[in-house]
């Protein structure tokens, strides 16, 4: 094991972003773990997201970009995904818990791809063309055109734990089972993210930083750039899950992947008529009914081969009902924004 993280605070874990510690473009449960923590402990990662080819002023590329594309483990898949981490006690068919404390943007740019026959219109005027996007670090706020400026969001496209074993290496763009690639942008400060564990040690793998994007992501990528990220990654063996789900502090959410958007949705909204059976006491037709006029469905991404759906139900409306398993409780605190663009790395 490469235990490469440094305290900080004197307490808590900082996983760096190197070429020891990242592996570009895939999943795979044979990985070994570049750090080891306890259940319920807290760890910031740091994650990069760019190319050294990008025509960017030195100074604003990540340090260890160079070096993390000469030496780094790859796989088909372009994304860098800073791991994995093992959670000690983490077995097949438990639940890893995984609460997003904060989230910070660490570069002074991003970038969009678009490519020839990729992204929803890949075959309209075809082109193959990165454009940089400078973000304000102080404010926030992205050029995506001359004289147009977006807000930031950050958020992890990648979320992810090991695939089941028997799976082997997997192409890190299709989200599945596992989480991985989900570029589901609630995943932000105050989150909480559940992932079923398919080996021990549970194996959590995160990057593909956002510094914002649109449900559908539908050209094929978001605003792309570096992130710092701080996690508290927890067991649950008190419940299980076929699917990742999460909790904000207002809604209640599945998800679900398939290569065929319809399928992907059914998938995800009867998850959540089996939530809402099993933990609310709810017989399948008045939750039926439920959904149908209060739960909201989107199209999360439509560019990772497996099409994304989350669906949404207020936290208000599940307050009315009896239940017997409460994901938000604890949930965690949103982080002050007030230092919100300062890399949590640099905490000391």
């Amino acid at each position: 094991m490469v235990q490469t993280a440094r305290e900080i605070d004197g307490t808590m874990k900082h996983l760096p972003a190197r070429f020891d510690t990242v592996h570009i473009g895939f999943h795979d449960a044979g990985l070994d773990p570049v750090l080891e923590i306890d259940s319920g402990s807290e760890v910031v990662v740091s994650t990069v997201s760019a190319d050294p080819e990008h025509d960017v002023p030195a100074q604003w590329l990540p340090p260890q970009i160079h070096d993390i594309f000469v030496r780094a483990k790859r796989g088909t898949g372009p994304h860098i995904l800073t791991g994995p981490i093992a959670v000690r006690g983490a077995r097949s068919g438990q639940v890893l818990q995984v609460d997003i404390l904060d989230i910070r943007l660490t570069q002074p740019y991003g970038y969009n791809i678009v490519s020839p026959v990729k992204g929803m219109f890949g075959t309209e005027t075809p082109t193959q063309k990165t454009t940089i996007i400078p973000i304000d670090l102080e404010t926030g706020l992205a050029e995506v055109a001359p004289g147009l400026r977006v807000p930031t969001r950050p958020f992890f496209g990648q979320l992810g734990v090991a695939p089941p074993r028997e799976w082997g290496r997997l192409d890190s763009r299709p989200p599945n089972k596992y989480g991985g690639n989900i570029d589901n942008k609630e995943m932000v400060p105050g989150t909480r993210l559940f992932l079923p564990i398919w080996v021990d040690g549970a194996l959590f793998s995160v990057g593909d930083g956002h510094a914002a994007q649109g449900d559908g992501e539908v050209n094929q990528t978001a605003i792309e750039t570096s992130l710092d990220g701080h996690f508290r990654l927890s067991l649950r063996s008190d419940f299980t899950i076929e699917l990742p789900l999460a909790v904000t502090p207002n809604h209640l959410m599945t998800m679900a992947f398939h290569e065929d958007l319809d399928d992907a949705a059914r998938i995800a909204m009867r998850t959540m008529i089996g939530l809402l059976e099993r933990h609310y006491g709810m017989q399948f037709h008045d939750a039926y009914r439920l959904c149908s006029i209060a739960a909201d469905m989107r199209v999360t991404q439509f560019v990772n081969g497996n099409r994304g759906i989350h669906v949404l139900l207020a936290r208000d409306l599940l307050r009315q009902l009896p239940c017997t398993l409460d994901l938000f409780e604890q949930l965690p605190a949103v982080a002050s924004r007030s230092s919100k663009q300062m890399p949590l790395a640099q905490r000391s």
